[in-house]
């Protein structure tokens, strides 16, 4: 089983739905620990650098989860097909980029069942953005990790 930080798992404890996209996956410990947890069948990390996605690449192999995970070049929610991911995980990033994430790709962020969102900074102005582009907050959370301290936030489409 994956290894992960505080807050890597308070994102995971918010993560439901038979296929998890995330964005920004870095080492794709998110999508390793919930296919590995049974919170999802199937992943798909994304990530718009090769370097990362490379390591991703191997730390998926090195579980043996080829089979369940894919690895994607792209930038934000461009690499996804429109209602191919239920759950999207953004984290590690900050709130403004986040914002430009799913206001450039409205239309698949709002065919996810669930987001996944942790902001590094601006949690107010994500908040805000997410009510302006209808989605409603379903839960939140504050992980410790250290001396900082990391908003976790899900949400869901009104129409969704």
């Amino acid at each position: 089983m994956v290894k992960l930080s505080e807050r890597l798992q308070a994102v995971l404890g918010f993560v439901r739905g038979k296929t998890l996209a995330d964005i920004g996956a870095d080492h794709a410990y998110i999508p390793i620990a919930a296919c590995q947890s049974g919170l999802c069948e199937t992943a798909i990390a994304c990530d718009i650098k090769p370097g990362p996605l490379g390591k991703a690449a191997e730390n998926i192999k090195a579980y043996n989860l080829e089979s369940r995970i894919q690895t994607r070049l792209g930038a934000g929610l461009t690499p996804l097909h429109t209602g191919e991911a239920d759950c999207i995980v953004i984290a590690g990033m900050g709130g403004m980029n986040i914002i430009e994430i799913l206001t450039a790709s409205l239309e698949t962020a709002k065919a996810a069942k669930r987001l996944v969102l942790q902001p590094q900074r601006d949690l107010p102005k994500v908040k805000a953005a997410l009510s302006a582009m209808g989605f409603l907050i379903e839960d939140e959370k504050t992980a410790r990790e250290g001396d900082r301290f990391y908003p976790v936030v899900a949400a869901r489409h009104r129409e969704g």
